[in-house]
């Protein structure tokens, strides 16, 4: 059998076993199965309003729930028009308990005015897990562990060391001992309390004396704990009804010890709603903040609006065999930033078909296979393409310039590769640097760079130039360019990544794709426009034919001669 008929059935093999998983996954139900199984499930778009304008440091912040005790994120999606997600330490060190996103203002949107932005995230929750994975329980571990001393501490709209909150707090618990009964005698008093609305801005004091919503009955409920020696937290969160709006609400949680003192757990309580320990306790309640600080917040009023609705895939107690198999190895079972990992690792073989079917078909000329594509997947977000392939094409050609400088030393591959990074890294400081006093913010484009590959890339452009010439290395870039924005115009949107997502057995034709593209062996585009002049076309009439005339071999003298006229 000859290889390209093997390659032929090979991806045949391949498209017939996706399309029956592919069928199987649908006609059994799981093609829409909402992760792991859960007492309700909600399918949430949160939005987030206000104005920003240029100043420095003019950051947006935004919450995403925890992925903790039996609470399951998955389907994070987050856009924005108008603004650019910061990456950095920031919000890797807020991320590391509050999973908090800063946003900032488009570079160069125009002048210095304020201008209104909108801030969409959607996700989908499972709430009540029945079994939480291990990642779960370990940042259960983790957020829910001893308190720390700001939950025992007096607030701004926390007054629990005022005196009439330490008089009132000690006239209710006088006869009682216990955390837990104190904490619950807290609750009674709150609970009974006039309703009013404050629109979250009341604090415990003003709660106290006219009454007050959930934030300040949460509030007054934790400034009694804390003025009795009780840690407690405020927790902000979205309350679900299937028959009303989703709504921010807050309630809250004091720590209660045992007996001896060795360890405790946190004791919830709603005095708005009437729920108090975890008996009991809505399992429509999602946390989002462990604290009394607003879901988002910004330079100027921030407005919150919250549309949610119950997921269509809910699972049943007599739940098929088939089902629960799909439900457990499904990748929205996996936590929200393994979860961020496979979508990009998804989408990566198919942009290698983008740059495959350009490189074979079409006879663009690339810097590699990953290079182009991995750079289009960084800037899928097509806001951001010129600036991110500007900063790209830049720090490639100021390498090109160092290469020739070190080239003069003639030194050994490795350290070459290594002095080249720490140029890169340099140049990118100062571009960084630049870009701040100016007010560009490039952050977000240049944290993005594999720093590797621009190092090898600029030894492929010095490569290629040393074999083909200045003008060829030159094409080339251009070409991964062009490619790389083929890419992110192709991959951008986010159909696409939630199709693999939900069904990753399409990569099963991804690879019978490249397996026929592997194959091909017939002219490229390019190559039919570069030798036109050679290349004849069946059917044409062929030009200038020359005709040969057969001469027999009599034809000739008794002396041997030629005749006249005869070639």
């Amino acid at each position: 059998m000859s290889r390209t008929r093997l390659a032929a059935l090979t991806a045949l093999l391949l498209t017939i076993l996706s399309g029956a998983v592919f069928v199987t996954r649908v006609k059994t139900g799981g093609d829409d199965v909402g992760g792991p199984a859960g007492l309700s499930s909600w399918e949430v778009t949160v939005t987030v309003r206000g104005t920003v304008d240029n100043a420095k440091h003019n950051y947006v912040s935004a919450s995403s729930p925890p992925e903790f005790r039996r609470q399951h994120i998955f389907e994070e999606a987050w856009k924005s028009d108008d603004l650019i997600r910061h990456e950095g330490r920031a919000a890797s060190a807020r991320e590391s308990r509050e999973r908090e996103t800063l946003w900032k203002r488009r570079p160069m949107t125009g002048d210095k005015n304020v201008k209104p932005f909108t801030i969409t995230y959607s996700f989908t929750c499972t709430l009540g897990l029945h079994k939480p994975t291990a990642g779960m329980n370990a940042r259960t571990g983790e957020l829910d562990g001893s308190p720390d001393r700001d939950s025992l501490r007096s607030a701004p709209r926390i007054e629990s060391d005022n005196a009439e909150i330490a008089e009132l707090a000690r006239q209710l618990t006088e006869d009682l001992t216990m955390p837990a009964d104190q904490m619950r005698k807290f609750y009674d008093y709150v609970k009974d309390l006039p309703a009013r609305d404050t629109e979250g801005s009341g604090t415990a004091l003003d709660c106290l004396h006219n009454g007050g919503d959930d934030a300040g009955r949460s509030r007054l409920l934790v400034a009694l704990c804390r003025s009795r020696k009780i840690a407690a937290r405020v927790v902000t969160g979205i309350a679900f009804n299937p028959n009303a709006p989703a709504a921010v609400h807050h309630w809250a949680e004091a720590y209660i010890r045992s007996q001896d003192g060795s360890d405790g757990y946190w004791l919830p309580a709603c005095p708005t709603y009437a729920h108090f320990g975890t008996h009991g306790w809505p399992t429509d309640y999602l946390v989002v903040r462990l604290d009394d600080e607003p879901i988002a917040r910004g330079p100027s009023d921030v407005r919150v609006g919250i549309l949610a609705r119950p997921h269509v895939d809910q699972p049943a107690l007599d739940e098929p065999a088939i089902k629960t198999f799909w439900r457990v190895t499904t990748f929205a079972s996996l936590p929200p930033a393994e979860q961020h990992l496979i979508r990009f690792l998804l989408l990566l073989p198919l942009a290698t078909v983008v740059v495959s079917i350009f490189r074979v078909l079409i006879g663009v000329r690339t810097y590699g296979v990953f290079s182009p594509a991995l750079l289009g997947l960084i800037f899928r977000d097509l806001k951001g393409l010129p600036w991110g392939l500007g900063i790209f094409a830049g720090t490639v050609l100021v390498g090109w310039v160092f290469r020739k400088f070190l080239d003069r030393y003639n030194l050994l591959l490795i350290p070459r590769a290594a002095v080249m990074l720490t140029m890169i890294i340099s140049f990118l400081i100062v571009v960084v640097v630049l870009a701040a006093r100016a007010d560009v913010h490039v952050t977000g484009y240049v944290a993005l760079f594999p720093l590797i590959i621009l190092t090898h890339m600029v030894e492929r452009f010095w490569t290629v130039e040393a074999e083909d010439g200045t003008g060829a290395s030159f094409k080339t870039l251009f070409g991964t360019m062009i490619v790389a924005v083929a890419v992110a115009v192709s991959l951008s949107p986010d159909a696409i990544s939630r199709w693999l997502f939900r069904y990753p057995e399409t990569l099963g034709l991804v690879i019978a794709v490249l397996l026929l593209l592997g194959r091909y062996t017939g002219y490229r585009i390019t190559e039919l426009y570069r030798f036109q002049d050679v290349i004849e076309f069946k059917g044409e009439e062929k030009k200038d034919e020359v005709k040969i005339v057969e001469i027999p071999a009599k034809a000739t003298t008794d002396a041997g001669a030629v005749p006249t006229g005869a070639s």
